[in-house]
Parts: structure tokens; sequence; C-alpha cells
């Protein structure tokens, strides 16, 4: 079996789902071809990808990860199967299935990255209407974290980190997100640190005394999040599962989370996988005041996140779930 990988496709989105490929099929048999996709264009959408066997039978497949529950049409119909991120059940059709939230990684060293970003960038050229845009993702690939990095959890007492985005058209996201915030700082009982990321243009008022002066590098918010007792998620950009809801389940940590507005593979129940607050200050510090006095509910919700992300999420369990639909039993497919 082969695969090949539309070049135009958005690389940071894209990387968690090519690192599923590689993991099911092996690194030799992937490779970039604009043959299959000439009617796509690069974007932020989806990306598509295909599968040949050794008597030339192919399979199409799309992932769709934007933040909108909107399904790409005529992507939907050239696929055999489409994979939404954020589906809201409000679109029919057998063709899709749902996957649940991903995140950004970097799967290609320096060199792998800037070789592709040219070999793709010359093979998908005339579907590329924002260059600058195509080579960026590339670069934002290879400053991700790489997938292990999500692993490395460290008990750091009653410490909680928390950084998020300001959005200008989501507020009930902005209010969850300061809610959590105030209720941390008044808790006597944790360390808190962090608080919103400063706008570029600093053009959403309201929220200066809940800011941070400067954003973080990557690297510190990645060893900060892992310290953290406990982690907050709401949903974001058009109700979307925003990357935290997937790192969080990933790293296997306590997740206290308002609830989602979006399908998932299987649902994560409230006192078993999340603990879920209706955003509320007073809820928040209700719900957050449980969870510090009571370890061994922690420790139940950290090992059933982390089942959940290996049974669902994780790279090749989602490429397998996929293929699941697009060619039935997978288990009993020859790859």
């Amino acid at each position: 079996m082969k695969v090949y990988i539309d070049p135009a496709a958005d690389m940071l989105y894209a990387s968690f789902y090519i690192k599923g490929l590689e993991e099911v099929f092996g690194k030799r048999n992937i490779g970039y071809s604009a043959q299959y996709f000439k009617n796509f264009v690069h974007n932020n959408h989806f990306f598509a990808f295909v599968l040949v066997d050794a008597n030339k039978t192919m399979k199409k497949l799309v992932v769709d990860f934007t933040d909108a529950a909107l399904i790409d049409e005529k992507a939907l119909d050239w696929a055999d199967v489409y994979g939404k991120v954020n589906y809201d059940g409000q679109y029919k059709s057998e063709k899709i299935s749902v996957i649940g939230p991903s995140f950004g990684i970097n799967i290609y060293s320096a060199m792998t990255t800037a070789v592709l970003a040219v070999s793709n960038f010359l093979k998908a050229y005339p579907r590329i209407p924002d260059k600058r845009r195509f080579l960026s993702d590339y670069k934002s690939q290879f400053r991700r974290p790489q997938l292990q990095e999500y692993n490395k959890r460290k008990n750091n007492g009653a410490y909680i980190f928390f950084m998020a985005s300001l959005w200008k058209n989501e507020k009930q996201t902005n209010q969850f997100r300061a809610n959590f915030i105030r209720a941390c700082r008044a808790n006597p009982k944790i360390k808190f640190e962090g608080g919103f990321a400063p706008r570029t243009k600093r053009d959403l008022s309201g929220f200066e005394a809940l800011t941070t002066p400067a954003r973080v590098k990557m690297n510190y918010y990645m060893s900060q999040i892992l310290q953290s007792i406990l982690v907050f998620n709401t949903p974001a950009v058009k109700d979307c599962h925003g990357w935290k809801l997937g790192e969080y389940l990933c790293m296997g940590t306590v997740i206290l989370s308002t609830p989602l507005k979006r399908q998932l593979p299987k649902p994560l129940l409230d006192g078993e996988h999340v603990i879920y607050t209706d955003g509320s200050e007073s809820d928040i510090t209700k719900k957050v005041n449980t969870l510090l006095k009571n370890d061994s509910l922690r420790e139940k919700l950290e090992n059933n996140a982390a089942e959940y992300y290996q049974k669902y999420l994780q790279p090749k369990q989602a490429i397998r779930n996929l293929l699941a639909n697009a060619i039935g039993d997978f288990d009993k497919c020859k790859v």
C-alpha cells in the first residue's frame, strides 16, 4: 500500500495525521504527489491523501481540521471517507467520520522541513494562493514540540499554569477563561502563573489586568503545563475543539472544562475523563477546590484521559479509525 499526500497540504495542521500515516504505513511508503489533487488548493480547512494498493485500487481520504462545523462539499464529493474534527451533526453523510481534536507537532528535521517546503511548493505552485502562508506553515511545524514531549509530566504540588489567547469574536470563550484566571489568582491554595497572552494590536479592552506583559516561548509553555495539577479547557473559535483539548488528553492531565460543542469519537464523561463546569467563577472555584483535595479523583481522571487519547485520538489511531471506514476491517488489511 502506498500513500500519496497532497503537496498543497497545510503542514502545520496536517502534521499530526502525517505522523499517524508514518506510524501505520512506514515512511518509505509515503510520498507527496499533485497527481490526485488538482481540484484542491492550499487552505486551512482540510488536507487530502490517497491510498493505492498493489492492484492500483485507490481510496481517497480527507481530514477536515477547520474550526468551523462547515463541510467542504467539493472535498466530500471527492472523498471515500471525510474525517471531521469539529463535527456538529447537522450535515448528514455516511462518508463523515468524527475524529476528535488534534494539534500541530514537529515531525520533520530542519533539513527535511526545508527540502519538503521547496519541493512541495514547486509541485503545488499553481494551487497555492498565499505563498507566504504556505511556507510559514512549514516553519511553524518545525517550531512545534515533538509528540514525545507531551509525555513528560512532573508533579509540582498545587501549581497551575494557564496561558490562552483572547479572541476578537469569541466573547464567551474569553469570559470563561477570564473567570478561570480570576478564580485561580484568588485561591490561596494555588500557586498560579499565567493569564491572557497579549494581542499584537492590543485591540481588545477589558482584560488588561488579566493579561501578561509578554508571550512565552513554546518550550516554557510546555514545561509549565506539564507541571500543573490541573488544566482548563473551553471551546474556542467558532465553538471548536481547540488544540488545548487534544494536548491535555495526550498529556494525561486533570481537565476542568466547560461543556463541549462538537462531537467526539466517544463522549468525554463528567467525573470519568474530565470535570465539567458551567464556567462561572464560583463554580470554577468549587470544582478546583474539589480536585485539589481529592487525590484519588485526580489520579482517575489522569489515567482515563490518557487512556482515551490512546484509544481514540493518538495519530496512528486517528488514521486507523479513518481506514476502518475506508477499507473495512483494517486489522485484516495488508499494508
